[in-house]
Protein backbone atom coordinates (compact mmCIF):
# COMPACT_ATOMS: atom_id res chain seq x y z
CA UNK A 1 0.00 0.00 0.00
CA UNK A 2 1.09 3.37 -0.87
CA UNK A 3 3.04 5.86 2.02
CA UNK A 4 1.43 8.64 0.49
CA UNK A 5 -2.16 8.86 -1.04
CA UNK A 6 -2.29 10.76 -4.49
CA UNK A 7 -4.68 12.19 -6.68
CA UNK A 8 -4.90 11.76 -9.72
CA UNK A 9 -3.21 15.11 -11.28
CA UNK A 10 -0.46 14.37 -8.86
CA UNK A 11 -0.34 10.78 -10.95
CA UNK A 12 -0.47 12.19 -14.06
CA UNK A 13 1.99 14.00 -13.83
CA UNK A 14 4.23 11.38 -12.70
CA UNK A 15 2.86 9.17 -15.26
CA UNK A 16 4.13 11.27 -18.15
CA UNK A 17 7.28 11.78 -16.46
CA UNK A 18 7.70 7.94 -16.46
CA UNK A 19 6.56 7.67 -19.89
CA UNK A 20 8.98 10.46 -21.24
CA UNK A 21 12.05 8.83 -19.35
CA UNK A 22 11.80 5.75 -21.09
CA UNK A 23 11.24 7.13 -24.69
CA UNK A 24 7.40 6.08 -24.97
CA UNK A 25 6.69 9.98 -25.83
CA UNK A 26 9.14 9.97 -28.89
CA UNK A 27 7.38 11.63 -31.91
CA UNK A 28 3.84 11.66 -29.80
CA UNK A 29 1.50 14.44 -28.65
CA UNK A 30 0.04 14.47 -25.23
CA UNK A 31 -3.28 15.08 -24.65
CA UNK A 32 -4.87 16.00 -21.48
CA UNK A 33 -8.81 14.28 -20.49
CA UNK A 34 -9.95 13.50 -23.76
CA UNK A 35 -13.38 13.63 -24.89
CA UNK A 36 -14.89 10.49 -26.88
CA UNK A 37 -17.85 8.70 -27.76
CA UNK A 38 -20.08 12.09 -28.50
CA UNK A 39 -18.45 13.18 -25.34
CA UNK A 40 -19.94 10.50 -22.98
CA UNK A 41 -16.48 9.87 -21.56
CA UNK A 42 -13.03 11.68 -20.98
CA UNK A 43 -9.96 9.60 -21.02
CA UNK A 44 -7.51 11.24 -18.34
CA UNK A 45 -4.58 10.77 -21.01
CA UNK A 46 -4.15 10.13 -24.37
CA UNK A 47 -0.99 9.50 -26.29
CA UNK A 48 -1.07 10.02 -30.42
CA UNK A 49 1.89 8.69 -31.56
CA UNK A 50 1.92 5.79 -34.59
CA UNK A 51 -1.02 4.58 -32.44
CA UNK A 52 -3.63 5.91 -30.28
CA UNK A 53 -2.90 5.18 -26.93
CA UNK A 54 -5.34 5.83 -23.61
CA UNK A 55 -4.28 6.20 -20.27
CA UNK A 56 -7.04 5.78 -17.32
CA UNK A 57 -6.10 6.89 -14.17
CA UNK A 58 -7.61 5.37 -10.94
CA UNK A 59 -6.26 7.00 -8.27
CA UNK A 60 -6.59 6.27 -3.96
CA UNK A 61 -9.54 8.64 -4.09
CA UNK A 62 -11.14 7.38 -6.91
CA UNK A 63 -13.80 3.96 -7.34
CA UNK A 64 -13.94 1.56 -9.90
CA UNK A 65 -18.02 1.62 -10.48
CA UNK A 66 -17.48 3.33 -13.76
CA UNK A 67 -14.34 1.19 -15.33
CA UNK A 68 -16.08 -0.94 -16.94
CA UNK A 69 -18.09 1.38 -19.06
CA UNK A 70 -14.97 3.08 -19.96
CA UNK A 71 -12.81 0.06 -20.83
CA UNK A 72 -15.59 -0.77 -22.88
CA UNK A 73 -15.68 2.74 -24.70
CA UNK A 74 -12.18 3.21 -24.82
CA UNK A 75 -10.84 -0.56 -26.10
CA UNK A 76 -13.43 0.72 -28.98
CA UNK A 77 -11.60 3.65 -30.19
CA UNK A 78 -8.22 3.06 -29.28
CA UNK A 79 -5.38 1.08 -30.41
CA UNK A 80 -3.92 -0.17 -26.63
CA UNK A 81 -5.73 1.03 -23.32
CA UNK A 82 -3.86 1.50 -20.05
CA UNK A 83 -5.17 1.05 -16.66
CA UNK A 84 -2.81 3.15 -13.68
CA UNK A 85 -4.04 2.28 -10.87
CA UNK A 86 -3.33 2.66 -7.01
CA UNK A 87 -2.38 -1.06 -5.54
CA UNK A 88 -5.70 -1.25 -3.60
CA UNK A 89 -7.32 -1.78 -6.77
CA UNK A 90 -4.77 -3.71 -8.56
CA UNK A 91 -6.53 -7.14 -7.95
CA UNK A 92 -9.80 -5.92 -8.99
CA UNK A 93 -8.59 -4.06 -12.07
CA UNK A 94 -7.23 -7.50 -13.04
CA UNK A 95 -10.16 -8.86 -13.04
CA UNK A 96 -12.38 -6.61 -15.08
CA UNK A 97 -10.25 -6.48 -17.93
CA UNK A 98 -9.67 -7.88 -21.34
CA UNK A 99 -6.08 -9.48 -22.51
CA UNK A 100 -5.32 -6.29 -24.47
CA UNK A 101 -5.31 -3.77 -21.83
CA UNK A 102 -2.44 -3.06 -19.83
CA UNK A 103 -2.41 -2.79 -16.00
CA UNK A 104 0.30 -0.36 -13.87
CA UNK A 105 0.70 0.07 -10.54
CA UNK A 106 1.49 3.21 -8.83
CA UNK A 107 3.10 3.54 -5.76
CA UNK A 108 3.79 6.54 -3.50
CA UNK A 109 6.61 7.02 -0.60
CA UNK A 110 8.26 10.61 0.25
CA UNK A 111 10.70 9.75 -2.39
CA UNK A 112 8.34 9.68 -5.47
CA UNK A 113 5.97 8.15 -7.32
CA UNK A 114 7.30 4.68 -8.70
CA UNK A 115 5.58 3.02 -11.41
CA UNK A 116 5.62 -1.08 -12.31
CA UNK A 117 3.85 -2.80 -14.86
CA UNK A 118 1.92 -5.96 -13.42
CA UNK A 119 0.08 -7.18 -16.92
CA UNK A 120 1.52 -6.23 -20.27
CA UNK A 121 -1.30 -4.94 -22.70
CA UNK A 122 -1.36 -5.50 -26.45
CA UNK A 123 -2.46 -3.71 -29.65
CA UNK A 124 -5.71 -3.84 -30.75
CA UNK A 125 -5.66 -2.28 -33.96
CA UNK A 126 -8.88 0.11 -34.48
CA UNK A 127 -9.90 -0.44 -38.00
CA UNK A 128 -13.48 1.12 -37.81
CA UNK A 129 -13.84 4.15 -40.44
CA UNK A 130 -16.58 5.41 -38.29
CA UNK A 131 -14.50 5.61 -35.25
CA UNK A 132 -11.80 7.52 -36.69
CA UNK A 133 -13.98 10.45 -38.49
CA UNK A 134 -15.40 11.15 -35.07
CA UNK A 135 -11.58 12.27 -34.09
CA UNK A 136 -11.94 15.12 -36.43
CA UNK A 137 -12.91 18.29 -36.59
CA UNK A 138 -15.55 19.37 -39.55
CA UNK A 139 -12.89 21.52 -41.13
CA UNK A 140 -10.35 18.50 -40.73
CA UNK A 141 -13.20 16.02 -42.09
CA UNK A 142 -13.38 18.13 -44.90
CA UNK A 143 -9.59 18.25 -45.61
CA UNK A 144 -9.06 14.68 -45.94
CA UNK A 145 -11.58 14.35 -48.59
CA UNK A 146 -10.02 17.37 -50.40
CA UNK A 147 -6.78 15.58 -50.69
CA UNK A 148 -7.96 12.33 -51.61
CA UNK A 149 -10.99 12.76 -54.09
CA UNK A 150 -11.73 14.95 -56.53
CA UNK A 151 -15.38 16.23 -55.06
CA UNK A 152 -16.61 19.41 -55.73
CA UNK A 153 -19.02 21.48 -53.34
CA UNK A 154 -17.21 20.45 -50.16
CA UNK A 155 -17.46 23.82 -47.96
CA UNK A 156 -21.54 23.51 -48.13
CA UNK A 157 -21.92 20.16 -46.91
CA UNK A 158 -23.16 18.58 -43.57
CA UNK A 159 -21.07 16.04 -41.75
CA UNK A 160 -23.21 13.44 -42.40
CA UNK A 161 -22.37 13.95 -46.30
CA UNK A 162 -18.82 14.68 -45.77
CA UNK A 163 -18.91 11.61 -43.99
CA UNK A 164 -20.38 9.37 -46.93
CA UNK A 165 -17.00 10.89 -48.90
CA UNK A 166 -14.96 10.03 -45.95
CA UNK A 167 -15.64 6.48 -46.58
CA UNK A 168 -14.40 6.45 -50.08
CA UNK A 169 -10.66 7.07 -48.04
CA UNK A 170 -8.17 3.79 -47.41
CA UNK A 171 -8.46 3.11 -43.68
CA UNK A 172 -4.70 3.59 -43.93
CA UNK A 173 -4.51 6.91 -45.05
CA UNK A 174 -7.33 7.70 -42.87
CA UNK A 175 -5.68 6.93 -39.74
CA UNK A 176 -2.38 8.39 -40.88
CA UNK A 177 -4.45 11.52 -41.63
CA UNK A 178 -6.46 11.38 -38.36
CA UNK A 179 -2.92 11.05 -36.08
CA UNK A 180 -1.35 13.88 -38.10
CA UNK A 181 -4.25 15.95 -37.33
CA UNK A 182 -4.74 15.22 -33.45
CA UNK A 183 -0.73 16.01 -33.03
CA UNK A 184 -1.16 19.10 -34.93
CA UNK A 185 -4.68 20.51 -33.25
CA UNK A 186 -2.20 19.32 -29.55
CA UNK A 187 1.40 20.30 -30.84
CA UNK A 188 1.53 23.53 -28.94
CA UNK A 189 -0.09 22.46 -25.95
CA UNK A 190 2.20 19.05 -25.45
CA UNK A 191 5.26 20.25 -26.79
CA UNK A 192 5.11 23.03 -23.70
CA UNK A 193 5.03 20.64 -21.05
CA UNK A 194 7.37 18.02 -22.52
CA UNK A 195 9.67 20.68 -22.94
CA UNK A 196 9.90 21.68 -18.90
CA UNK A 197 10.04 17.69 -18.45
CA UNK A 198 12.92 17.42 -20.97
CA UNK A 199 14.70 20.01 -18.92
CA UNK A 200 14.78 18.22 -15.61
CA UNK A 201 12.05 20.79 -14.35
CA UNK A 202 10.12 19.17 -12.05
CA UNK A 203 6.30 20.22 -12.70
CA UNK A 204 3.66 19.82 -10.59
CA UNK A 205 -0.54 20.24 -10.31
CA UNK A 206 -0.69 23.77 -12.09
CA UNK A 207 1.32 22.97 -14.69
CA UNK A 208 -1.11 20.86 -16.09
CA UNK A 209 -2.58 24.02 -17.69
CA UNK A 210 -0.36 23.76 -19.97
CA UNK A 211 -1.92 21.11 -21.69
CA UNK A 212 -5.26 22.83 -22.30
CA UNK A 213 -5.33 25.61 -24.47
CA UNK A 214 -8.12 27.19 -22.20
CA UNK A 215 -6.40 26.57 -19.01
CA UNK A 216 -3.50 27.99 -20.00
CA UNK A 217 -5.32 31.42 -21.36
CA UNK A 218 -7.62 31.69 -18.46
CA UNK A 219 -9.10 34.79 -17.66
CA UNK A 220 -10.71 35.53 -14.61
CA UNK A 221 -14.64 35.76 -15.00
CA UNK A 222 -15.31 37.17 -11.40
CA UNK A 223 -16.15 40.37 -12.89
CA UNK A 224 -17.95 41.43 -16.19
CA UNK A 225 -18.87 44.39 -17.96
CA UNK A 226 -17.62 45.76 -14.21
CA UNK A 227 -20.38 43.89 -12.41
CA UNK A 228 -19.53 41.82 -9.92
CA UNK A 229 -20.96 37.72 -10.83
CA UNK A 230 -22.15 35.40 -8.26
CA UNK A 231 -21.84 32.45 -10.20
CA UNK A 232 -23.75 30.32 -7.64
CA UNK A 233 -26.57 32.60 -8.03
CA UNK A 234 -26.38 32.16 -11.59
CA UNK A 235 -28.72 30.81 -14.37
CA UNK A 236 -27.20 28.57 -16.64
CA UNK A 237 -28.13 27.38 -20.22
CA UNK A 238 -27.29 23.56 -20.84
CA UNK A 239 -24.92 23.46 -24.07
CA UNK A 240 -26.34 20.16 -26.09
CA UNK A 241 -22.86 19.02 -26.67
CA UNK A 242 -24.36 15.85 -28.50
CA UNK A 243 -25.35 18.31 -31.21
CA UNK A 244 -22.38 19.84 -31.15
CA UNK A 245 -20.08 16.70 -31.44
CA UNK A 246 -22.26 15.55 -34.49
CA UNK A 247 -21.49 18.66 -36.29
CA UNK A 248 -18.02 19.35 -35.14
CA UNK A 249 -16.51 16.55 -33.99
CA UNK A 250 -16.17 15.61 -30.54
CA UNK A 251 -12.62 16.93 -30.23
CA UNK A 252 -13.52 20.05 -31.62
CA UNK A 253 -12.18 21.77 -28.76
CA UNK A 254 -15.24 23.57 -26.99
CA UNK A 255 -14.66 24.41 -23.52
CA UNK A 256 -17.48 25.11 -21.78
CA UNK A 257 -20.53 22.40 -21.09
CA UNK A 258 -23.06 25.50 -19.61
CA UNK A 259 -23.82 29.11 -20.64
CA UNK A 260 -24.58 31.80 -17.80
CA UNK A 261 -27.87 33.44 -19.27
CA UNK A 262 -27.27 37.32 -19.84
CA UNK A 263 -29.40 39.27 -17.34
CA UNK A 264 -30.86 42.55 -19.70
CA UNK A 265 -31.85 45.46 -17.08
CA UNK A 266 -35.61 46.62 -17.78
CA UNK A 267 -35.41 49.90 -20.06
CA UNK A 268 -32.48 49.06 -21.70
Amino acid sequence: MSDILLREQEIKIALIDWLFRKGLLLNSTIINEMVVANWSRRVDLAVAGKYLYAYEIKSDFDSLKRLNGQLEIFTSVFDKVTVVCSPKYTKDVLKKIDNNVEVIEYSSTARGVKFKVIKRGSLNIITDKKIFFSFLLKSELRNLIKNQCEISGLGSMDRATLEGHAYKVSIKRIRDFVVFSLKNRYEDTSRKYIDLVSNDFKPNVDNLCLLSKYKKNKIDYEFYSGENIKIEDSVYYEADIGKLASKYGENSGIPYLKVIKRKVKKGA
